[in-house]
């Protein structure tokens, strides 16, 4: 068969790679030449994949089957056109518009009791009167984001400052000069400029662009995994979050929700994600969700109709599981049997290096990790980019989390995990 996969990156790899071990041919869509997925498809069309009708033409020559789904952002809706267009099965250019499109995405679950809280559209010609919000509040980019231009706000005052900031005229910041008379002082000055400027590259907000202002979510965070078959929600993997702190709260660790362990979580999830996959019409797509619970309470903060990335897709849900979604979705797809049910899990903890404000001393090697963990903790994965004196700051959105790299680890009890997570921190040589 002929398969498509638009946005061919290094998580498409994968998803592509599987294809050709089930012997299928694969064409990939992405405008850049060294793009790590184009270099093992069998066709490279290098298009602009948010240009959606040059898109359509060149998979219209290839006579494509269907459209692998692989980690996508907002142009899950250029997946969505293709199958249109094209008569093929998956998911729609309409659902996909709801993913990708926070502002309709949280209007529609409100209106069918889904969501709670309200959530303001803020443009240039949309400003909204901080005294009606409820706090906290985030404030963040309307399309896409990978937590970039994210804000999270306490009060009335932050977001009317936020606001001016953007979209007033504002006085730059006076910052008084520093004296390096000694090496500690020197030190200090060197990090508040590093922290400043990754500060700053992780906040580029733009004027022209859009971004909505929602009331946050009270409870605790879960990630899921999952596949609509035909319009049947099946939950494959929960993982609850460990986020930093207001106001990045990036997701720093994922733990395996074990079946049968919280009974009410997993029935909340069930029963919460089968009603708003019906009510956004998904159909025939993988499913990621990031979910908040409190008490009885569920409240999605934000769906696509694709698989999870930073790990998870491809390594941990296999891991985890013994379902590779790529693989079951092939399959599924290409009318051959199949199974997304989880098959032997595994209690395994997903993690990031999330140390912050300090230099990099000493590094540890996998072997020496190994050698520390406590009973019972197997390191299953081990990829750390982090280089001698490398200045790790503030964990401002997604990118600056993801390039020091990850670890998973499986073990015999949350406690144990998180006690090896603490081994593996304190590993490193940090000042």
């Amino acid at each position: 068969m002929n398969i498509a996969v638009i946005g061919a990156d290094a998580e498409s790899v994968h998803a592509i790679e599987m294809a050709h071990k089930l012997g299928h041919r694969v064409i990939a869509v992405d405008n850049d030449p060294r793009a790590a997925g184009a270099a093992v498809a069998d066709v490279h069309h290098r298009i602009d994949i948010s240009h959606e009708d040059e898109v359509i033409e060149a998979l219209r020559g290839e006579h494509i089957d269907f459209v692998m789904t692989t980690p996508i952002g907002r142009h899950l809706t250029t997946i969505g056109a293709v199958n249109d267009a094209l008569g093929l099965p998956g998911i729609s250019r309409a659902c996909a518009s709801v993913c990708s499109d926070k502002y309709e995405f949280h209007n529609k679950l409100r209106n069918r009791k889904l969501r709670d809280g309200h959530c303001y559209l803020v443009n240039a010609s949309a400003a909204v009167d901080p005294s009606v919000v409820e706090y906290p509040a985030v404030f963040k980019p309307r399309f896409g984001s990978h937590g970039r231009s994210v804000h999270y706000l306490s009060d009335a005052d932050g977001f009317g400052a936020l606001q001016a900031d953007i979209w007033g005229t504002h006085a730059a910041a006076e910052h008084k000069g520093t004296s390096a008379a000694n090496a500690a002082e020197f030190a200090r000055n060197v990090k508040l400029a590093m922290e400043e400027h990754q500060r700053k590259a992780s906040l580029e907000d733009d004027p022209s662009d859009d971004y909505i202002l929602e009331e946050a979510l009270p409870g605790t965070e879960y990630a899921v995994d999952g596949f609509v078959e035909g319009c049947n929600y099946e939950v494959i993997l929960i993982r609850r979050k460990t986020l930093t702190p207001p106001p990045a709260r990036q997701a720093v660790s994922y733990m395996v929700v074990m079946p049968g362990e919280d009974d009410r979580v997993e029935s909340l999830i069930r029963s919460y994600m089968g009603r708003l996959c019906e009510v956004l019409g998904f159909k025939d797509c993988m499913l990621h969700a990031d979910v908040c619970i409190l008490g009885r309470t569920v409240n999605a903060i934000e769906v696509s109709a694709s698989p999870a990335g930073r790990h998870v897709y491809d390594e941990l849900i296999p891991m985890a599981t013994g379902v590779d979604m790529s693989e079951q979705f092939l399959r599924y797809m290409s009318g051959g049997a199949h199974c997304f049910q989880p098959l032997n899990m595994k209690r395994m903890m997903l993690r990031y290096f999330d140390m912050e404000h300090c230099f990099v001393h000493g590094i540890p090697d996998r072997s020496t990790i190994e050698s520390r963990l406590p009973d019972g903790v197997r390191l299953r994965d081990w990829e750390c980019n982090m280089r001698l004196l490398d200045y790790l700051g503030s964990i401002n959105d997604e990118e600056s989390l993801l390039k020091r790299g990850y670890y998973i680890m499986d073990g015999p009890s949350e406690n144990k995990l998180e006690e090896a997570a603490a081994i593996v921190r304190d590993s490193f040589e940090l000042k």
